[in-house]
This record gives structure tokens, C-alpha cells and sequence, in this order.
């Protein structure tokens, strides 16, 4: 399994994840984004009998992964510790809610290196695939939208989504290139980008333009704010919620999330406590031998937040 393992993602900040999100051998934690399973392999060894994981992903193959990787504890039945969800992770308070109040809810978001090294899947610029970038098979393709939005809702989208300062620009030149012919491939819409962007910006522009139409089709904003939302329901008092963010407008939702519950409120009727307590004053990142291993958890950024009422 280690080779898999490796090949699938090598999970981020790892031991301060479980440090974090363990409080209770016997408790119910949450994976809302499982992939290959790392970060649950860790928890499944902290947990005891009582324990239990529910793992969610909204891609197929992760789960098919995971029912492998897990495949001696999945066979023992109804004492198994761990039960896996092909759903977003944002219906796993309404799918779990009868099963008990949670101890955990864990939140690496982002794309698996799996995901990004697969071509056919379209997430990256690097390899030569269909415009998809979808988690799931179903829904609006990354195709379909820069081949349908007018130019103005591409800049809007590029600019919101990626904080490109080449935006308009690159949504002018789609616009222009999918009159002549549509755009089909990540190639197709690499090329675009090469196509205005100065060479010294261009990776970087080729990394937002692609992360921002990933996020939109997807909704992984929106997302991801509901579900830190309805976690609120479905953690016990004392539960945890850890979230790994690897761009600033994740962990921008995140931090105000967290900031929105920690602070008492006062009204003309009534004194509103807080709901939650702050564990990570300030994000916490990968260490340099990390990055060194695994240079692609450089950008993360790990908050966590206790229930506190």
C-alpha cells in the first residue's frame, strides 16, 4: 500500500491533524475530504472499539481507493470504525446526523496530487487532457463553461475566483479563440493564457486561471462555507474542526468563520456567547522538511476551532 499511498497524496501536515482533531479514542470524526485516506489511517490507529470515522469524497475513485486501502476494517461488518460516503462533505451533517454528535470534522480541501497528475481529469495545465475539472462526473464541465460565458462573467470569474490581474485580458482572448474554433483541452486553454500573459507571469496566471474555474465549477466556496455552517449542528461541545486551506480565499472563509463564532455579541435584548474557541491564533504550516518531502504542501495553511456551546 505504500507505493499507492504515495501515488494517490502524501497527506499534509499529518501529525498536527491528529494531534488536533483526537480528543476522544472513542469518538465520531468526520473526514469530509478523504482521498487517499491518509490523514483517516492515522486517526483509525489513535481511535478504540467505541471510535468511529465516517469518510466522505465527492470523487468515485477516492472511495474505490479507500475501500481497499481500509478493506480488513470495512469486512468487519457492523464493528467496523470506518464507513465510507461517495457525497460532498457538505451533506455529511444531514447523512450522519442520527449516528451521533460529532468529535471531529476535518477539512483538507483542495485537489489530491493523484487528481492533478491524471490527464483525463483536466486539473492541470501540465498535461494534456479534456477541459473537465470536476470532482464528480456529473454537472457543468470546465468545457462547457468557457465555451458558453460571455467575456464579461469570465473576467468577473477569473478575477474573483483567481485574483488574476490578467483577467480581462484572458477573457477577451477566449472570446475571440472560441470563435474560431471551441476549446477542448487543458492545452487548448493553456495556450489562451501563453497567448497574453508576459512569460514571467505566466506560470503563476496559468495556476490562477485554472484554480479559478476549478473553484467554479465545483461551487467550492459556497461549499465549503455551508458545510462549516452545519458543522456547527453536528459537533458536540468540546468537538473539533480542523481545516487544511491551500489559497486565500479558503482559508480566508475559514479564518472569519471562525472569527464570526469566537466573539460575543451584544443586542438591545440579549447577550449572544461565543460558540466557538480558537486553537490556531495564527495559521499553522508545513515545516521546511515537509515542504522538502512534499512540495506541494506549500502553500497549506492548517486552522482549528473547538465548540464551546
Amino acid at each position: 500500500m505504500a507505493k499507492e499511498q504515495v501515488f494517490y497524496h502524501i497527506p499534509v501536515l499529518l501529525k498536527e491533524v491528529v494531534e488536533l482533531l483526537v480528543t476522544d479514542e472513542n469518538g465520531i470524526y468526520v473526514d469530509g475530504t478523504i482521498g487517499g485516506g491518509g490523514h483517516s489511517e492515522k486517526i483509525l490507529e489513535r481511535l478504540g472499539e467505541g471510535g468511529r470515522i465516517f469518510g466522505f469524497d465527492k470523487d468515485i475513485e477516492a472511495i474505490e481507493f479507500c475501500k481497499e486501502r481500509f478493506k480488513g476494517e470495512l469486512e468487519r461488518g457492523e464493528r467496523s470504525r470506518i464507513e465510507l460516503f461517495n457525497e460532498c462533505f457538505s451533506k455529511a451533517c444531514s447523512i450522519t446526523r442520527h449516528r451521533g454528535e460529532w468529535t471531529g470534522f476535518l477539512l483538507d480541501l483542495g485537489v489530491s496530487s493523484r487528481q492533478l497528475d491524471e490527464s483525463r481529469r483536466g486539473f492541470s495545465y501540465r498535461a494534456v487532457g479534456p477541459l473537465d475539472l470536476r470532482f464528480s462526473p456529473h454537472g457543468q464541465t470546465a468545457e462547457d463553461l468557457v465555451n458558453a460565458a460571455n467575456e464579461e462573467v469570465l473576467a468577473a470569474l477569473l478575477q474573483r475566483y483567481g485574483e488574476e490581474p490578467f483577467a480581462k485580458k484572458i477573457a477577451k482572448a477566449i472570446v475571440q479563440q472560441r470563435k474560431i474554433s471551441p476549446l477542448r483541452t487543458t492545452v487548448d486553454l493553456a495556450k489562451v493564457v501563453e497567448n497574453v500573459v508576459p512569460k514571467k507571469y505566466l506560470v503563476k496566471s496559468l495556476s490562477r486561471v485554472f484554480q479559478a474555474i476549478r473553484i467554479a465549477i465545483n461551487d467550492e466556496l459556497n461549499v465549503l462555507e455551508n458545510a462549516l455552517f452545519a458543522s456547527l449542528g453536528c459537533l458536540s461541545k468540546g468537538g473539533r474542526i480542523v481545516v487544511i486551506s491551500y489559497h486565500s480565499l479558503e482559508d480566508r472563509i475559514v479564518k472569519n468563520f471562525f472569527r464570526k463564532f469566537s466573539l460575543s455579541k451584544v443586542n438591545e435584548t440579549s447577550k449572544i456567547m461565543p460558540r466557538l474557541k480558537v486553537l490556531t491564533k495564527k495559521p499553522i504550516v508545513p515545516s521546511k522538511e515537509e515542504i522538502a518531502l512534499n512540495p506541494r504542501s506549500r502553500s497549506a495553511k492548517l486552522r482549528a476551532a473547538e465548540k464551546i456551546s
